[in-house]
């Protein structure tokens, strides 16, 4: 089976930006995982930063994953584990909301070891260990600083027969590890 990582398309201009911002003014990664969903609002609001003409991608994955409408519907149709919950994106100072999915799904340790890293810990090259993904459909990477999404072949012939705007859909190479 192939599988692919799916993400946002980056340096589109006028992207929204959410603001997740701290006290401090740090950005803080919002990583939510499936154990804990019983303790996430089956809605939440999150605030938008203003921009002219904002771009809506059908993807978003910074500072958390959210997914469109059209997405969530193909996501709910191959895995009927994964837990949605709703999130309404709001511009501070506009009228503007949007519905988008926070998408709960299994995470798996399954990276090769021939996984390549940046000297600062950023992921180079993900190779995903075979052996270890048990015919998943929809998954998340573990042990990765980025919250990194993976689909299978079936899931992203669907995505891509639905005119979305603003992902990526990226190949990930699959190596099969031998025990020793």
């Amino acid at each position: 089976m192939e599988y692919f990582m799916i993400s946002q398309k980056q340096n589109i201009p006028n992207s929204i930006e959410l603001n997740l911002k701290t006290d401090n003014d740090y950005e803080r990664r919002q990583i939510v995982e499936k154990q804990y969903a019983d303790s996430v609002n089956d809605v939440s609001i999150v605030y938008t930063k203003d921009k002219k003409m904002s771009f809506y991608a059908d993807v978003i994955d910074i500072p958390t994953f959210l997914i469109s409408e059209k997405v969530k519907e193909v996501f709910i149709n191959y895995d009927d584990d994964i837990i949605i919950k709703c999130v309404i994106l709001s511009g501070e100072s506009s009228d503007t909301k949007k519905v988008y999915w926070m998408p709960l799904m299994d995470t798996i340790d399954c990276m090769s070891s021939e996984t390549e890293f940046y000297k600062n810990g950023d992921l180079k090259k993900l190779v995903l260990d075979k052996t270890k993904i048990e015919g998943k459909k929809i998954f998340r990477v573990a042990n990765l600083k980025e919250y990194t999404v993976i689909i299978n072949l079936d899931i992203a012939e669907s995505l891509l027969r639905r005119f979305l705007s603003g992902i990526d859909i990226t190949r990930v190479e699959i190596a099969e590890e031998k025990e020793v």
